[in-house]
């Protein structure tokens, strides 16, 4: 395994705890802009600042596997390793928030209520269906997807590009 491939991967996990971070900043930012109320404007920049950020760290992996595997299948391949670690990253990130930090609407799975009867009960069922279930699996396959899409695109059209 070249180290190429760990820094995709390393990439994708510090973008997944950045970006959770992100959209906490970004909901508090845009929640206060007039421009940004409910209205398509406002719906279409929330997009664009909140999805459109996935875009960052797969491009450039995407063009650097691409110039150097000169293959739009490893493109895509590194761009979907790259999501994926984004992707639990992101979920495991959530679940530290949520035990260690704490959620004002779920302060039962603050970890310093670790005696209470149903603690570890509660915490299986939120871990197993909200963050791997609801979270990481449901995720995983948008960013196989998407990721296959937007690398084997990116490295495409780097190749056109190329060409000329």
């Amino acid at each position: 395994m070249n180290r190429r491939w760990i820094v995709y991967l390393l990439v994708g996990c510090i973008f997944g705890v950045v970006d959770f971070f992100y959209h906490g900043f970004l909901a508090s930012i845009l929640g206060r802009q007039e421009v940004f109320a409910p209205s398509a404007l406002g719906e279409f920049a929330w997009l664009v600042l909140s999805v459109g950020i996935w875009l960052v760290p797969v491009i450039p992996i995407a063009l650097y596997e691409a110039g150097i595997s000169g293959s739009c299948l490893m493109s895509a391949l590194a761009s979907i390793l790259t999501w994926c670690a984004s992707i639990i990253s992101y979920y495991l990130t959530n679940a530290v928030q949520i035990m260690f930090l704490g959620l004002p609407s779920r302060p039962e799975l603050h970890v310093s209520n670790y005696s209470a009867p149903f603690f570890w009960m509660n915490w299986a069922g939120v871990f197993w269906q909200d963050i791997v279930l609801a979270g990481i699996v449901r995720w995983s396959m948008v960013a196989v997807i998407g990721g296959f899409i937007i690398g084997f695109l990116t490295s495409y059209g780097y190749f056109q590009f190329k060409k000329d």
